[in-house]
């Protein structure tokens, strides 16, 4: 049995190994809770200087809240918001996983799972925690826009790290998947696939 770190330095650079020692785990799902928790409480640091900096939302929220108050707001549910994508992921992952004669637990699976939706989103955090910073310090959230609006590096850049998340996201969870459930490798791809766009879906309504 890991310690917390254990799993999550292991889902970074072994994940294979990782998740096959975390599903034997008896405090499997508190150490996916705790992982949902870490990252929960820093991108809501995050969120924070984003408020605090006074910034507006780029893209259009799909919830009625004013692009002037939506990162305040945002501090409140953004952890709520992902312990329920993370469970539904869970629950639609393990039955789609049953119908294809998969073997695992769902405790498993959602263990797993918790690592595999929260250590790619380092990727995002780690810039996007560095704008927020630079905006609090003064810098202008205009500038940056237009920045990343012309094609150039900072475009680029933007652009890049996102799709890094995202594929990275995509590969943990089909590893999950496999490990967990112990089908044949294009039934676990499928069911990755279309539970790490259930993940997805949630974050991009109500994220920003």
């Amino acid at each position: 049995m890991k310690s917390f770190w254990g799993y999550f330095v292991g889902a970074i650079i072994k994940p294979r190994a990782t998740f096959l020692t975390l599903v034997i785990d008896p405090k499997q799902v508190s150490k996916g809770v705790k992982a949902l928790l870490f990252m929960g409480i820093l991108y809501t640091i995050t969120v924070a200087c984003f408020a605090g900096s006074g910034a507006l939302i780029v893209a259009p929220a799909f919830i009625n809240l004013s692009p002037e108050n939506y990162y305040f707001w945002e501090m409140f549910f953004a952890i709520p918001v992902v312990f329920i994508g993370w469970i539904l992921a869970a629950g639609f992952g393990h039955l789609l996983s049953k119908g294809g004669k998969g073997r695992g637990t769902f405790e498993g699976t959602l263990a797993c799972l918790g690592f595999a939706v929260t250590v790619p989103q380092l990727a995002t955090w780690i810039p996007e925690t560095i704008f927020a910073i630079c905006l609090l310090s003064g810098m202008k959230q205009t500038e940056m826009m237009e920045r990343t609006a012309q094609p150039g590096f900072w475009q680029t850049f933007v652009i890049a790290y996102q799709v890094v998340a995202v594929l990275w996201m995509l590969i943990l969870v089909i590893t999950a998947i496999i490990t967990t459930q112990k089908m044949r490798w294009w039934r676990s791809l499928l069911v990755g696939l279309l539970t790490t766009a259930l993940f997805m879906a949630m974050m991009l309504i109500f994220i920003r």
